[in-house]
């Protein structure tokens, strides 16, 4: 039993030695293109070789964020779950190596491996929610609002992760490939069909908990086509249905809560496509938020719905504060942006940007628009790791 013992130290210091070095090389940056064009060639060995050494150094800046966050956040038990759910996938990614790379039975094992790493991350959201709610609820006013930082990096690092996990599932592993697709990129998405989708979601939502929906208006306008245009991009189907099911889903809300002269206002769904930018505004008569609190509509946590049971089976139509700050961090992935304009006593317009031309466009994987004043022990910790 001593030998095992003094094995698994040696194992853990080896890990850790390994996690370290891996922690100092840089991602690799990707572009639409690039996903594009791999998924053109569908060569299973080179996504082996790539994924093997990029998720590797990724996870490895994910544990280290981890460890440099606050002792406070760090010790609930929701977030120590989710950095031992990061060490882990890193030490089953430290499994495979260089040597079977060609080697079929390998490259099956790899990709199952992916199927487990990517189901053992799918409720991290949740999880690490749940760690955050725990310091707020003891820590009140004195609540570090830089948390809202470290939770954007975080987030964009999982979203960019589960592309390229997903990307190979659907190239090379069990996950269906949709016709037309390159791996998870769709080259002509259909705007208009994924608005109507997550309209048709976000309003049978609401018909489950308040008994009844808003009426929902879609149109369609393009540069070329004119009124009722086709307005197509490349992109992530999931992505942009995820960001409009949000929007979608708060206008629902905020228009049954706030009827006018006894009727639910209509919601006004707006698809645009300029030169630039393909727009998505959503619109409702839901009385509007005050400018004071509009600054907080993007911080985790904030809601202005009460918090949801947490045993519901039905999915809740607001309360987390997680819809808005994700969206905006998906629609920026792609170099996008989500915005709100809201008039108090009348009703808020929340607009989706993406990129007409978005090929070209590298996935926007890490947040450096400058770090809070607060955050100085991180500084060091991205330093380090070379996250830059």
């Amino acid at each position: 039993s001593g030998d095992f013992f003094l094995t698994m130290q040696s194992n853990i210091r080896c890990l850790s030695t390994l996690l370290d070095k891996t922690s100092l090389y840089r991602p690799s940056p990707i572009t639409v293109a690039q996903l594009i064009e791999f998924g053109k060639k569908r060569n299973e060995s080179q996504s082996y070789g790539f994924l093997h050494h990029e998720l590797s150094i990724r996870i490895s800046h994910m544990v280290k964020e981890l460890h440099m966050l606050p002792d406070a956040l760090l010790q609930q038990p929701s977030v120590k779950l989710v950095k031992d759910m990061y060490i882990k996938t890193f030490e089953d990614l430290a499994e495979f190596d260089e040597s079977g790379m060609y080697d079929e039975q390998n490259l099956g094992k790899f990709t199952r491996r992916l199927q487990n790493i990517k189901r053992r991350h799918q409720t991290v959201v949740e999880t690490m929610a749940e760690g955050i709610l725990e310091l707020k609820k003891e820590s009140g006013d004195r609540f570090d609002p830089s948390i809202n930082y470290f939770l954007d990096r975080f987030y964009t690092s999982r979203i960019a992760i589960r592309v390229l996990i997903s990307n190979h599932l659907v190239l090379f592993g069990p996950e269906e490939e949709c016709p037309g697709h390159y791996g998870v990129i769709d080259p002509s998405l259909d705007v208009h069909d994924i608005v109507d989708d997550a309209a048709s979601s976000a309003k049978y939502l609401c018909n489950h908990h308040y008994g009844d929906s808003p009426s929902i208006e879609i149109q369609t306008y393009s540069r070329n086509g004119g009124e009722n245009g086709d307005v197509s991009v490349v992109y992530i189907a999931s992505h942009l249905h995820h960001m409009c099911f949000e929007l979608i889903k708060n206008a629902l809300r905020a228009s049954i809560e706030h009827p006018l002269n006894g009727e639910v206002p209509q919601v006004k769904v707006l698809i645009a496509q300029g030169k630039r930018d393909i727009s998505i505004k959503v619109s409702d008569r839901g009385i509007g938020i005050p400018m004071k609190l509009q600054d907080r509509l993007f911080d985790y946590h904030y809601s202005t719905a009460p918090e949801p049971e947490k045993d519901s089976r039905i999915p809740p139509l607001a309360g987390f504060g997680y819809g808005l700050p994700l969206s905006r961090l998906y629609a920026r992935y792609l170099n996008g942006n989500i915005r709100l304009v809201s008039v108090e006593g009348y009703g808020t317009d929340a607009v989706i940007y993406l990129q007409v031309s978005t090929l070209q466009q590298h996935f926007r994987e890490e947040i450096t628009s400058g770090f809070p004043v607060c955050w100085t022990p991180w500084i060091i910790s991205f330093d380090v790791c070379g996250v830059g």
